[in-house]
């Protein structure tokens, strides 16, 4: 009979998470500002989940009674505790100072628009929701007690590769823009040296055309002086015919 009521009592204990867990709804809460674009975006998104109504309903809060001039609404105090909360357990993108603040039972606090958080509801849904903000609500302490660290989202990952991937492709771009500029630079270095060497041909066919230029005229008047020379010694030595007188 004992067997019988510890085996009862084991089934029980194991059974019992999961009815939890199959029956109660993730509240997913979401802090926004009236007429916030991305606030009501991110609602859309939410309730076009498959999951919608079956393992998670939405509790929206007024962190902000408007968008524009950002008048405190009447759950300010609410998200201010909530988010220092988050924020003191490592949940770095918690904050009451932007909307959509969404938080998901001890797993999700962050106030950011994403499409990425079904994985996340699947996981509280899994776990038992801990509603951490009904917690805060209530009045109690230690509402995050036992939460080390914060559960990345699917989208913080995807953020960090794309981010990655970014780095990348920017080093790629700047490696191959400063190639770039080092050989044209180089190019257009060279470019100036062959036009210095061709100028400098020039120059030298031009002192070569005018030295021969002067050899030549040099060289004829060379000439017109030695035919000068040459008419002027033949009438010297030349002697004029004289006539001998009869005596």
């Amino acid at each position: 009979m004992k067997k019988i009521l510890l085996s009862l009592i084991v089934a029980v204990m194991v059974l019992l998470p999961m009815s939890v867990n199959a029956e109660g709804k993730v509240k997913v809460y979401i802090f926004e500002a009236g007429g916030c674009p991305y606030c009501e975006a991110e609602i859309e998104y939410l309730e076009s989940l498959d999951s919608y109504g079956e393992k998670f309903e939405i509790v929206r809060k007024e962190l902000y009674v408007d968008h524009v001039e950002w008048e405190e609404g009447k759950d300010y105090a609410l998200g201010v505790q909530v988010a220092e909360t988050f924020l003191q357990a490592g949940f770095e993108d918690a904050s009451y100072e932007g909307t959509p603040f969404v938080v998901i039972s001890d797993l999700y606090a962050a106030a950011a628009y994403s499409q990425n958080l079904e994985e996340v509801i699947d996981t509280a849904y899994k776990q038992g929701d801990k509603d951490v903000v009904g917690c805060i609500a209530a009045g109690k302490s230690n509402c995050l007690e036992g939460t080390v660290t914060p559960t990345v989202s699917p989208s913080d990952e995807k953020t960090k590769d794309s981010d990655v991937i970014t780095l990348v492709i920017l080093g790629v771009v700047v490696v191959g823009i400063a190639a770039l500029v080092f050989f044209t630079r180089r190019a257009n270095k060279e470019e100036a040296r062959l036009d210095r060497i061709f100028a400098m041909d020039d120059d030298a066919v031009t002192v070569k055309k005018e030295a021969k230029k002067t050899e030549v005229e040099v060289e004829e008047t060379q000439k017109a002086t030695k035919k000068t020379v040459s008419k002027k010694s033949a009438a010297k030595t030349k002697k004029p015919a004289t006539k001998r007188k009869n005596k």
